[in-house]
């Protein structure tokens, strides 16, 4: 898990939503122990209202910004969509990376990155059919145990907001 101030991030199993286990290096930088062919979501939490999450996993921005406007709460993501009115979060999946001479140790692991900012005035805006960035397994080379996302995967949660329904 990483804490900073009010805000908390970890990536979690899909199916049971525990966290996986984690190591922190010398540096400071934490990183999942996780294995090939496991669906996970990223879980965000918020101590304070009023902020926006945008996550990026393997360098592609997801597409998509998470809006805390209370205190207290957090939420599980993936890939998300929206087609008809029906909100779908799926499950990001680790794969083993392409098996390659001349790797280099920056190639052996993955990356989420999650921006944090102050929201500022609301506006109403439409609603519209969406749907995330997908991950590939083109991004990324590796070796033996070298393990990266993608979006294929198998657990997946009706996300459609309370009180609206599906067209």
């Amino acid at each position: 898990m990483v804490k900073v101030g009010d805000f908390k991030v970890e990536l979690v199993a899909a199916d049971t939503k525990e966290a996986f286990k984690e190591h922190t290096a010398p540096d400071g930088q934490v990183y999942a122990e996780v294995e090939p062919d496991m669906d996970y979501f990223i879980s965000l939490s918020s101590h304070v209202g009023g902020v926006m999450m945008k996550m990026s996993v393997d360098g592609v921005y997801l597409g998509y910004k998470s809006l805390f406007e209370c205190s207290g709460l957090n939420s599980h993501k993936g890939r998300w969509e929206r087609i008809g009115g029906k909100e779908t979060m799926t499950a990001f999946h680790f794969n083993k990376t392409r098996q390659e001479v001349g790797t280099t140790p920056d190639m052996l692991t993955g990356k989420v990155e999650v921006d944090i900012y102050r929201m500022g005035e609301k506006t109403y805006q439409e609603n519209n059919d969406a749907v995330s960035a997908s991950l590939t397994d083109d991004s990324t080379l590796g070796g033996k145990k070298c393990i990266k996302s993608t979006t294929s995967g198998s657990h997946s949660f009706d996300n459609t907001p309370k009180g609206q329904t599906a067209s």
